[in-house]
């Protein structure tokens, strides 16, 4: 047999030259390659663990973005070491009252009406696996959506936040459970929506303690399961998410404006620095200054044939500083109630360490997190129906000086969006974000279970009427940017303006929308607003001037 010489990597810096048979030579080539392949995933893995954010739980300082890292996967968790001395203490006090056999709700007693039946210490974890299960139905025919895991990461880091506060009595064992199940990515993905009573998202709750089981010997101790159960962090982890949503929206709302105003040749005056000097909310005169920002350099700020076309436009586009304001105004406010509900005491009973105590209270409550939603909800409702108002008018005679639809003199051409259909499809987005507008606390519902819970605020469904009112808003502020757009590109084209007259912030983002547009497919081809929704929503950044947001304390 031949013989080779092959210079092998040693997965060191020397080299050795070997002299072997060409077979055990490739052999022997594969398996150090393939040492050498694994040994760099590990460092690249290894590396990347280390660069990775860790976000510490206190019970105190968890903030919005750090909720949104944590839901993303871009963060990992721990518990602060002052966390885990609470955490400690306080278990101390449960196993006292197990161990003294003092009665206690939910730790070492039955649920309900028959709190009084004492459980023995070796039943308790028995007692509390039936529980779980028996709380965790399911529905189970594919009916009902399932949550997202990001929702769960961040509805467990939540959970081990407020466990650091030290009023709950969990062991260390647990929390650190629900730390390493986040950090390791290991999330259910079969959790059911649904199932939310007494202020608490108990079913789901439920089947996420449920899944904890399909690690081997896990075991729900003394006081744990009623921690496991009553707590809304789930619904708080969806309000989290869609509340930044909000706030991305908000931002691009300001930029579509600005394009309408542009496309439109609208009278910039109310958003001027002299409109500025009586305006009384301070909300108002900020998004002013962004409005202004974004229409640096504009022709709208002077007179002549490229400046504003009319002394005073419709109320609708007169009116944005005012209905931009308010909607952040109450978006401000939702978002400061919202970084407490983030760092509340959510637990079950709650154990008072000082006093060797365990109470009976309820600190799940979301009254105040549920009206500050439902304000957010209704103002975003109202900035719907103006947004709808002013694209329409934008593209219609007799308020637009170009053809309506903006389509040449030719109607054989189809070259304008009314033939596409857009202002339906911005109709039909604006009545869903406004019946997505509608308060729910006329909701609350007063029942009897077991005769103790006869109150059960509806924040679930507030959260659920804001993630479909989020999606409505997103097609409608993309479609009238679009609107802008295409009205100023017909004036680019007509020679009306030059590039020269148009913003450069703007001009960039309008070109992206054109390319994007139905002016570049052929008439005769379906339209699809997917790829436009993916560049305005996902990845335009508007400008850091219009898309910073009020500190949150």
């Amino acid at each position: 047999m031949g013989k080779m010489h092959a210079i092998i990597p040693r997965c060191q810096t020397t080299k050795v030259l070997l002299s072997v048979d060409t077979a055990a030579a490739k052999l022997l080539l594969v398996v150090c390659l393939t040492l050498a392949i694994v040994i760099s995933a590990f460092a690249a893995s290894q590396a990347a663990a280390e660069s990775r954010d860790v976000i510490l739980l206190t019970g105190s300082d968890l903030t919005l973005d750090d909720v949104v890292k944590i839901a993303e996967n871009r963060a990992d968790i721990r518990i602060a070491p002052e966390g885990m001395e609470r955490i400690k203490a306080a278990r101390q006090v449960i196993l006292h009252y197990v161990d003294n056999k003092i009665p206690a709700y939910g730790v070492n007693t039955m649920y309900g009406q028959d709190f009084g039946v004492i459980v023995p210490p070796e039943e308790i974890k028995r007692v509390n696996r039936i529980n779980l299960f028996q709380e965790a139905t399911k529905i189970g025919d594919g009916s009902q959506h399932y949550v997202d895991p990001a929702i769960v990461r961040a509805t467990w880091a939540l959970l081990v936040n407020s466990y650091a506060k030290g009023f709950s009595g969990v062991s260390p064992e647990l929390a650190e459970k629900l730390v390493e199940r986040v950090n390791a990515d290991r999330i259910p993905k079969d959790i059911e929506y649904g199932g939310s009573m007494g202020d608490a998202d108990l079913i789901m709750n439920a089947k996420l303690a449920v899944s904890l089981y399909e690690d081997p010997g896990f075991e729900v101790g003394a006081g744990e399961a009623t921690n496991l159960l009553t707590y809304n962090f789930l619904t708080i982890a969806r309000t989290v998410v869609v509340t930044k949503r909000f706030e991305r929206t908000l931002a691009r709302a300001k930029v579509s404006l600005a394009l309408a105003m542009e496309g439109y040749r609208a009278n910039p005056t109310p958003i001027s620095e002299s409109a500025m000097k009586a305006a009384t909310l301070a909300s108002k005169r900020k998004v002013q200054s962004e409005m202004q920002f974004l229409l640096r350099g504009s022709k709208l700020w002077k007179k002549g044939k490229k400046g504003p076309r009319r002394l005073q436009d419709f109320l609708s586009m007169r009116t944005s500083a005012d209905l931009l304001a308010a909607v952040g105004e109450t978006l401000d406010h939702l978002k400061q109630t919202l970084v407490e509900y983030c760092n509340a005491l959510q637990v079950s009973p709650m154990v008072d360490v000082e006093t060797d105590r365990i109470l009976s209270v309820t600190e799940w409550d979301t009254s105040q997190l549920t009206l500050d939603l439902d304000h957010v909800r209704q103002a975003l409702g109202l900035m719907a129906i103006a947004n709808n108002s002013r694209s329409l008018k934008v593209m219609s005679r007799p308020f637009s000086d170009l053809p309506s639809g903006f389509a040449s003199a030719d109607a054989t051409k189809f070259d304008g969006l009314y033939t596409r259909n857009i202002s339906y499809w911005a109709t039909s987005y604006m009545r869903a974000a406004v019946l997505n507008s509608q308060q729910t606390t006329a909701m609350a519902e007063s029942f009897v279970a077991e005769g103790d819970e006869d109150y059960s605020l509806p924040f679930p469904n507030s959260v659920t009427k804001a993630e479909r009112q989020a999606n409505s808003l997103e097609k409608i502020i993309t479609i009238e940017a679009l609107i802008g757009s295409f009205a100023l590109e017909r004036r680019l084209q007509s020679g009306e303006l030059t590039d020269k007259d148009v913003p450069p912030l703007l001009r960039t983002v309008q070109k992206e929308i054109i390319q994007r547009s139905p002016m570049k497919i052929a008439v005769d081809a379906q339209y699809s607003f997917a790829s436009l929704l993916k560049y305005f929503i996902e990845e335009y950044q508007p400008p850091k001037e219009v898309s910073q947001v009020a500190p949150v304390h």
